[in-house]
């Protein structure tokens, strides 16, 4: 086991940690981090890591909640689903995409440079159970925005998730 330092330290935290990757940490050190931050949006739902992190402990922070428009596609926000459960609720698209990424007691971190819009993301609204249903369909087709491999300029030549799209990277992961 890993001692940490009584001054200093008092948690860790990991980022686009798989359930893998998780366990070696904790089998090579003992230590079982406080939070992963992870890529998680309604196309990118990761029910399996999600529900492995709450049965250790670990507090899911996610990052990328509407989707990312480096790769040219279309924000989430702008789904006619989303549009339609914000319509509904006199909300902003993105209100409800935050309020989905909370469900289960998640953190998540919105990425905006405009001012109304950073005001708009600290409404809270409550999503009826039918709305949620709608939105965790739109995951049936995992949809990954990040994957620095195949995305990032310059391009990070490691595999970190297994992904297709990493498959020609030269460094893998290695538990």
């Amino acid at each position: 086991m890993i001692s940490l330092p009584q001054s200093k330290v008092k948690s860790v935290g990991v980022s686009n940690h798989t359930i893998e990757h998780i366990e070696a940490l904790i089998k090579a050190t003992g230590v079982v981090p406080a939070v992963n931050q992870v890529e998680r949006h309604p196309l990118l739902q990761s029910n399996d890591l999600v529900k492995y992190c709450k049965e250790k402990g670990i507090h899911i922070t996610a990052y990328s909640a509407f989707g990312n428009n480096m790769i040219g596609e279309p924000l989430l926000i702008t789904r006619p689903e989303i549009k339609a459960i914000a319509d509904r609720l006199s909300a902003t698209p993105a209100q409800v995409l935050l309020a989905w990424s909370q469900v289960g007691g998640h953190s998540v971190i919105p990425k905006s440079v405009t001012p109304a819009r950073i005001v708009e993301n600290f409404k809270e609204i409550n999503l009826p159970p039918d709305d949620i249903a709608t939105i965790n369909d739109l995951g049936k087709v995992p949809k990954r925005y990040n994957t620095p491999y195949a995305y990032y300029s310059p391009r990070w030549d490691i595999n970190i998730f297994g992904d297709e799209l990493e498959k020609g990277a030269t460094h893998k992961v290695i538990l």
